[in-house]
């Protein structure tokens, strides 16, 4: 008996574990993901930093999950400074990371 209660979170957990969370809205569909050496042309616009889970029910989501769902939020906040790239800077720690952010497009 005690074991179904126990059965229903785990695999409620697992499945939410695997999937990515955060989605692209119109603006953030056209935006570029690119590295520091790509940006030398382009107007930078400042940094954000975003945060998404990490854990569901204390159990640790995939990396590329937290990196997926990090661009995605970033690439999303582009559209609050008319940027269209992002670079990211460093590793994700705990769910949060720091992008810069740059209009490369008509800078």
């Amino acid at each position: 008996m005690k074991l179904r209660y126990l059965i229903v979170p785990v695999l409620v957990a697992a499945t939410l574990g695997g999937c990515a969370w955060a989605r692209l809205t119109p603006y953030g569909e056209q935006a570029r993901v690119l590295s520091a050496s790509q940006v030398g042309t382009c107007k930078a616009l400042g940094t954000t930093t975003v945060q998404v889970p990490a854990t569901v029910l204390g159990i640790p989501r995939p990396q590329r999950d937290v990196e997926h769902d990090l661009q995605v939020v970033a690439r999303n906040a582009l559209q609050n400074v008319h940027g269209d790239t992002i670079v990211p800077e460093g590793k994700p720690v705990n769910g949060a990371q720091t992008f810069e952010m740059y209009r490369c497009i008509n800078p």
